[in-house]
């Protein structure tokens, strides 16, 4: 026999499905607040190891202090110097026989409102630094030049002084016209042995570069023209010229004694008395009276 259903049992249902439902909104809820919280987080972190190992790996310990063109035989060469002392990781591993090569890049551009800028000139040279055990001589190369120093802060100061690179030649540039110049000096790590390269990636000592030093160059209308002489170098403090010494004081010629200054009062009425009395005169005759 069938039962009537009753108010009570509906209600029961109701409210258990209700419950239910709102009890699962709320943990999705809680859960998809977790996850976002978690995945704030890990890019909070990412971010923050994106922005930070660059900077920790990167070490502006190059300074450029100088950098110039200059006109030279139908060329234009770059004068730069640039100030860094070696970190010790990079000495110690010159010393185990690593060579370490350090890249000068240069770039000339034109700014152009039509179109993109004009870059006509992009170089780069290399110098290599590397040190002989047996000699314990440091060894700089660049092209086909290579010199000996025995101190490290003697090969390092000519590695910094940059002098006679011809960059680029007259016919890339316009006369007349401004240019933008850059210039910079690194360590060049595609150059090392591959496992110093991939330790060297998040290496601060390892990453030894400069800014780009920028300046403008307007290249000369008259090229042919002699270049102005260089400025005359100061002149040296000349050193005092030693004291002559004194000369001995010659002595007064003494006074001619009494006799004689007589005995020579003689002599000279003698030497007259003979003048008149000569031969020649004592043999004329004598002139008649009329």
């Amino acid at each position: 026999m069938l039962s009537t259903p009753r108010l009570s049992d509906f209600r029961v249902n109701v409210d258990t499905s209700v419950g239910t439902r709102v009890s699962t909104l709320v943990d999705t809820i809680a859960d998809t607040r977790s996850m976002l919280a978690r995945w704030s987080l890990a890019l909070v972190l990412t971010l923050a190891a994106v922005l930070w190992l660059p900077l920790a790996a990167r070490a502006q310990v190059i300074e450029a202090t100088e950098a110039r063109i200059e006109y030279q035989d139908g060329g234009f060469e770059l004068a730069a110097s640039f100030d860094f002392d070696l970190p010790p990781v990079l000495e110690d591993a010159l010393h185990k026989g690593i060579s370490l090569y350090f890249a000068v890049d240069f770039q000339l551009s034109r700014s152009r409102w039509y179109w993109f800028d004009d870059k006509p000139v992009n170089t780069s040279r290399s110098v290599r630094l590397s040190y002989q055990p047996l000699t314990r001589q440091y060894r700089v190369s660049t092209g086909g030049l290579q010199l000996p120093f025995t101190r490290l802060k003697s090969a390092l100061q000519f590695i910094q002084r940059v002098r006679g690179w011809r960059v680029f030649e007259r016919n890339a540039v316009k006369p007349g016209e401004s240019y933008h110049a850059e210039v910079r000096m690194r360590l060049d790590l595609s150059q090392l042995p591959k496992p110093f390269q991939i330790n060297a990636v998040n290496t601060r000592e390892w990453n030894l570069a400069s800014d780009w030093r920028r300046f403008v160059y307007t290249v000369p209308t008259d090229l042919n023209a002699p270049p102005p002489p260089p400025p005359p170098a100061p002149l040296p403090p000349s050193a005092p010229l030693p004291s002559l010494p004194a000369s001995p004081a010659v002595p007064a010629p003494a006074p001619a004694s009494a006799p004689a200054a007589a005995i020579d009062q003689r002599g000279l009425t003698m030497q007259t008395v003979s003048y008149g009395l000569s031969p020649a005169l004592l043999v004329q005759p004598a002139s008649s009276q009329p």
